[in-house]
């Protein structure tokens, strides 16, 4: 009897450390991924064409999540001149829309349509705990649905950065037919292998056997594991035309990941290297990182 108590205290304790682990990786506003980026100088030029995309009217987008009803929120800005195509920008770890601002400005003075979603658990949009790019690419498909409702013409891009790099990848074997072309910046190959890497470069663990346990509750709490957030996997049934954009002094996502990812799959594929630290390639190097961006649009043209 005292070896079933001692057993079952023991499996509660653990269970209790989980959850910590869990609520640390996942909830809103965690910085398991490092939450301070580094102030890099930008381009001349960015600061200011950033600052004139902000002033851009813009119109708030309201839907509710099909996974699990959280209210989610966007906002469309109409290009200068009338066109029938839109980006979707989707953010990355504990940021919201606004951290693409700068992205969002360079689609819009190449003559895009705009939306720019806040992920769950981020910015406007309710939810407690972030998904790695999985629960973020099943609002994505019902953001494009929504777009597609209310634009039934609208020809759509994807773009991504960091974990919503992942999004768009996940998302991509799921909307051939309805997505034109995908862009991600910065992308991990999985949930588990991000976390992994953070575990041993930051706290010196080996933390696999731990991530599969915090998986577990994530099923629990947040209704998926981990590993179905495998970026590799999904790439491997994508159809759809895809830019890899990554800077080899990236060390929140490692340029290894970028390297993996570029071999999966077999669909029409582009490659972009820059100096640069994490999602910062178009500060410092904005000329070329938009040549790479407007030569890979104009391949389906």
């Amino acid at each position: 009897m005292i070896l079933i108590i001692f057993v079952l205290i023991l499996l509660l304790l653990i269970f209790l450390i989980l959850n910590v682990f869990f609520s640390y990786i996942q909830k809103r506003g965690s910085s398991a991924l490092g939450s301070n980026p580094p102030d890099i100088k930008r381009d001349p030029g960015l600061d200011d064409k950033t600052a004139d995309f902000i002033k851009v009217e813009k119109s708030e987008w309201k839907i509710n999540s099909k996974f699990n009803q959280n209210e989610l929120y966007a906002w469309f800005t109409e290009a200068k001149k009338t066109t029938n195509t839109t980006v979707i920008l989707v953010h990355g770890f504990a940021v919201d829309h606004s951290s693409l601002n700068i992205h969002a400005q360079l689609f819009y003075n190449l003559g895009y349509n705009i939306l720019q979603i806040d992920n769950q658990a981020a910015g406007k949009s309710s939810g407690k705990y972030m998904g790695y790019g999985y629960i973020e690419s099943l609002d994505l498909i019902d953001w494009i649905d929504e777009l597609k409702d209310r634009r039934p013409n609208e020809e759509i891009i994807l773009f991504g950065a960091s974990m919503g790099a992942a999004t768009v990848m996940l998302t991509s074997p799921k909307v051939s037919g309805k997505v034109k072309a995908i862009i991600e910046d910065s992308g991990y190959t999985s949930t588990k292998d991000i976390l992994s890497y953070h575990a041993q470069n930051m706290y010196h663990i080996k933390g696999r056997l731990l991530i599969d346990g915090i998986s577990l509750i994530s099923k629990l709490r947040a209704g998926f594991f981990y590993k179905q957030s495998d970026c590799m996997r999904a790439l491997e049934h994508n159809k759809i035309p895809m830019l890899f954009m990554h800077g080899q002094k990236d060390f929140t996502v490692p340029f290894s990941m970028e390297e993996k990812l570029y071999t999966c799959g077999q669909f029409y594929k582009e490659i972009y290297v820059s100096q640069g630290v994490h999602i910062r390639s178009y500060y410092i190097d904005s000329v070329n990182y938009q040549k790479a961006v407007e030569k890979f649009l104009q391949h389906d043209q």
